[in-house]
């Protein structure tokens, strides 16, 4: 089943979908912080081997502009997975189940090209699966992907994507850019050379999405990052000042991979920042 929430930021609104759940190795997720620290704070969600359950989060962005959709999951098109490692549908089946007009979608943003979430870009062939929308992703991160690199291969599905871009090559961009008078895209790095941030604007409140450089609350400390950090160090410094804009806009913010509250605020704490979920 698909849970669907409307946020209204004033003249623009936000659909966040949770289109499934999937294990992650718990440690991976918490990289350098020790496991007595982290432990308590997930004792009711880990299970015997030691894995996170996470969900699948997507936000669909509809204004006068059209429909942007920020993150795919890991599912192409057309497909389903219910076993002990996934329970989730595809990002374009989601949509279509949610009552969203898919064809009216004319970007899609993944926070970056990871396979959980850009791996519904694709349907079952390996076509585009939204044929109307431009893919948009900072030049880093496509760089990234055709790197040859083997943490390349192993974090990205790049025979997939580089058939894709070959056929509908990305939007790319440098740095910043504004995507639509509302939404505006950042290339951050850390988590990925280009993991790139959303900041969608109303009338009324600002929404920021960070992809998994923002995944769990616990990660509002912008020194906890995770294993598949590729310069943690960038993420550190990045997730600090997005987070002090954040703080001082009161910014709503959503997290990729929360199961239960993923949407709410960073508050400032002593330069550490923590979030309360609305």
């Amino acid at each position: 089943m698909t849970e669907r929430r409307s946020i209204q930021l004033g003249g623009v609104t936000v659909d966040l979908l949770q289109i499934g759940t999937f294990r992650s190795d718990a440690g991976a997720i918490f990289g350098p912080v020790p496991q007595e620290t982290w432990a308590p704070m997930v004792a009711d969600e880990i299970d015997g081997r030691s894995r996170l359950l996470q969900a699948l989060n997507i936000l669909h962005i509809h204004d006068q502009s059209g429909g942007v959709l920020l993150e795919t999951g890991v599912l192409p098109a057309g497909s389903t997975v219910h076993d002990d490692e996934t329970n989730a549908r595809s990002a374009y089946d989601a949509l279509v189940t949610a009552g969203i007009d898919v064809d009216r979608i004319v970007s899609v943003v993944p926070s970056h090209l990871h396979r959980d979430h850009a791996g519904g870009l694709v349907d079952g062939s390996g076509r585009a699966a939204f044929g109307n929308a431009s893919i948009v992703a900072p030049a880093r991160e496509i760089a990234a992907v055709a790197s040859g690199s083997l943490r390349a291969q192993a974090a990205y599905d790049v025979p997939v994507l580089t058939r894709l871009f070959s056929a509908s090559p990305p939007k790319s961009f440098e740095a910043a850019f504004a995507l639509t008078p509302a939404i505006s895209l950042r290339q951050l790095g850390g988590h990925t050379p280009g993991s790139q941030a959303t900041v969608v604007r109303g009338s009324e409140r600002t929404l920021l999405f960070l992809g998994d450089l923002f995944m769990r609350p616990w990660q509002a400390n912008p020194r906890w990052v995770t294993a598949y950090d590729d310069e943690a160090w960038v993420s550190v410094d990045a997730k600090a000042s997005i987070f002090a804009e954040a703080a001082a806009g009161e910014w709503l913010v959503v997290m990729s991979h929360e199961v239960n509250n993923p949407v709410g605020r960073i508050v400032d704490d002593r330069g550490r920042f923590r979030f309360v979920s609305e």
